[in-house]
């Protein structure tokens, strides 16, 4: 409520002109009263998207004009803070989705523990991708049981940058088509099924970067990731998110216009680079558990995939056991 009452008081000043004014600065040349709520609605809908969302809904206080301005913002961010103001935030995620007028989504951004609510939570993502969402960046925690994403996510023609944090087992839909998704990072998930994992990186046709944090591989033995316009591939490897599940899984990458390569961690996958003649750039700071001959081979069929890089960095890490495991 303080804060409503400052934003009107606020306004209130805007609107009321101080005693002593310059002529072409709180007046129009021709002496008529100027204001913010002068503007046309194009001009307040680009200023107010510089508003963090909360504050964006504020302004609906201002005036009868102002009451619905921010539903057309293009950019929606819902970051839980602390626990005890979880309630607060998924009662706001609703009202602002509810009261969202036709205008496309640019970003939408949901951080938050999801305990009971997995099906509130896929009603805001799916209502996201009906307002023609561009940028999806979705962070869930604390998650109870499955989380089924919605469908129509694999299949949302607008999307061009999807990031998911969700530790959990990833359940796959059968169609799947990201045909503008050119940037994806997936963390902390476990990939579960051997072909819908490969169907799911062979139909993003203008992937460019692609980066997997802390994933596992689960009980996969062979996955084959294909994807043809990948420009960029960064894998970080030291959390997995189900330590019951092995590792070992063997990924062979093919991305034949592959030019940067990043490798962070302790060799949990067995992954090898496929014909990565166009590779520019690579860097390996692998750390490796224990030395044995599993882990040396590990090692050895990724360095052998990067025999045409131009420009190669190695951590000392990986160069002592190299060494180690040579003698």
């Amino acid at each position: 409520m303080r804060r409503a009452i400052s934003i009107m008081e606020t306004n209130c000043l805007i609107q009321e002109p101080r005693k002593k004014q310059k002529p072409n600065e709180e007046e129009g040349i021709d002496g008529s009263r100027k204001c913010l709520g002068d503007l046309p609605e194009e001009v307040l809908r680009h200023i107010l998207s510089f508003l963090l969302t909360k504050d964006a809904v504020r302004t609906s206080v201002l005036s009868k004009r102002w009451e619905y301005l921010w539903a057309s913002i293009p950019d929606l961010d819902f970051e839980q803070s602390f626990l005890d103001k979880r309630n607060i935030l998924m009662n706001f995620v609703e009202r602002v989705l509810c009261l969202r007028d036709s205008y496309a989504i640019n970003r939408f951004t949901l951080a938050c523990d999801v305990l009971l609510d997995a099906s509130r939570v896929n009603t805001w993502i799916s209502a996201a991708v009906r307002h023609n969402v561009r940028e999806l960046y979705i962070k869930l925690y604390d998650l109870k049981g499955e989380f089924p994403l919605p469908c129509c996510l694999f299949t949302c023609k607008t999307l061009t940058s999807l990031h998911l944090c969700m530790p959990i087992i990833l359940k796959l839909p059968t169609t799947i088509c990201l045909s503008n998704l050119k940037t994806l990072t997936i963390e902390s998930v476990t990939f579960s099924d051997e072909y819908l994992t490969q169907q799911f990186f062979s139909r993003l046709p203008a992937l460019e970067k692609l980066c997997l944090q802390d994933c596992s591989w689960g009980s996969l033995k062979v996955v084959r990731l294909s994807t043809p316009k990948l420009r960029s591939l960064s894998i970080t490897e030291f959390e997995r998110p189900n330590s019951s599940y092995g590792d070992g899984c063997q990924i062979m990458i093919f991305a034949f216009g592959l030019k940067e390569f990043v490798y962070n961690g302790e060799l949990h996958g067995d992954y090898s680079l496929c014909k990565s003649f166009s590779l520019e750039e690579a860097e390996i700071d692998a750390i490796p558990d224990d030395t044995s001959a599993q882990i040396a081979h590990r090692m050895y069929k990724l360095l052998i995939g990067l025999s045409n890089v131009k420009f190669l960095r190695l951590s000392g890490e990986v160069v002592w056991v190299w060494l180690l495991l040579s003698l």
